[in-house]
C-alpha cells in the first residue's frame, strides 16, 4: 500500500469519529478526503458525506448513516484510480466477499467471492463495514 493511501485511510479514520467537522484533509497533491453535511442533523433529510477526490474528482462517497460506499472512476481508468479504489474496497468492505478492481486485456473487471468476474459497470455501490472502533481501516496498515 502506498503511503499517499495510508494518508487516505487515517484521514478517513480520523472523520469516521468526528460527525461535527466539516472540511477537507490534504492527503497528497492529487488526494483529497472531505467531510460535509446536507441538512441539519437529527432532520429529515440529512446526510453525512465523507469523500474522496483524485484530481478533483469524487472517486468515493462513504456514507455513514446509510452504511454505503459509492466507488467510480470517473471516467479515468488508470493505475492510480484503481489502485485508491480497491484500497477502500479492502478497508471498507468484505474483500473476500467483494473482491476487488483488476485489468485483463486492457478492460477493468470484478471478481466476486466465487470466483465470477464482469465488467467494471463505471461505478458500485457496496455495503459499508463498520464496527465501533473501526477495527478494519486500522488493520489497512493506518494504526
Amino acid at each position: 500500500m502506498r503511503k499517499v493511501e495510508r494518508l487516505m485511510l487515517r484521514a478517513i479514520h480520523d472523520l469516521m469519529g468526528r460527525a461535527d467537522y466539516a472540511g477537507s484533509i490534504r492527503c497528497s497533491d492529487n488526494t483529497i478526503v472531505e467531510q460535509t453535511h446536507h441538512s441539519i442533523a437529527g432532520t429529515i433529510g440529512y446526510q453525512r458525506i465523507i469523500s474522496v477526490r483524485l484530481h478533483g474528482n469524487e472517486i468515493a462517497a462513504i456514507r455513514p448513516g446509510e452504511d454505503t460506499l459509492w466507488l467510480s472512476d470517473c471516467g479515468w481508468q488508470t493505475v492510480t484510480t484503481k489502485s485508491r479504489l480497491n484500497v477502500l474496497i479492502h478497508a471498507l468492505t468484505r474483500p473476500s466477499y467483494y473482491g476487488g478492481i483488476y485489468q485483463e486485456s486492457g478492460q477493468w473487471l470484478r471478481r466476486t467471492s466465487s470466483g465470477a468476474k464482469y465488467a467494471w459497470p463505471g461505478q458500485d455501490v457496496f455495503p459499508l463495514r463498520l464496527d465501533a472502533d473501526n477495527y478494519y481501516l486500522q488493520c489497512a496498515g493506518i494504526a
